[in-house]
């Protein structure tokens, strides 16, 4: 849980499992980007096929939890929606990407961290 956002990411219970469950053989049949599906799209299926109502922050969570614990190998995601990747190479470049972002945050919080520092924000 993140303090600050804890109504958007509490952690996944074991009633959350089945729902869990029921994305993952939704989305490993997403192979290629062609075949994605977006979070609002997958919550409106959701709640029309199964009468599910989760929110965005919470498929998001899931979408952690499926990748945390593998249940889906090389999951991605784009602008199109989450699938999964056809080729390694695919997979490769999703990661690559992925980890670009993650070391732009981190250059970010170093940045933010450093401010604090100089500016003596954190002794006040």
């Amino acid at each position: 849980m993140i303090p600050g956002f804890e109504d958007f990411t509490e952690d996944v219970k074991d009633e959350d499992i089945k729902n869990i469950n029921i994305i993952v053989k939704g989305l490993e049949v997403r192979v290629g980007d062609h075949r994605a599906i977006t979070n609002a799209d997958m919550r409106t299926m959701l709640y029309k096929n199964l009468d599910l109502n989760i929110s965005d922050a919470k498929l998001r969570k899931y979408i952690q939890y499926i990748r945390a614990h593998r249940l889906i190998s090389m999951l991605c995601a784009s602008s199109k929606g989450y699938y999964v990747a056809r080729t390694v190479e695919d997979w490769i470049k999703y990661r690559e990407g992925f980890r670009s972002r993650v070391r732009s945050m981190q250059f970010t919080l170093a940045c933010m961290d450093l401010d604090s520092i100089e500016n003596n924000v954190l002794n006040k």
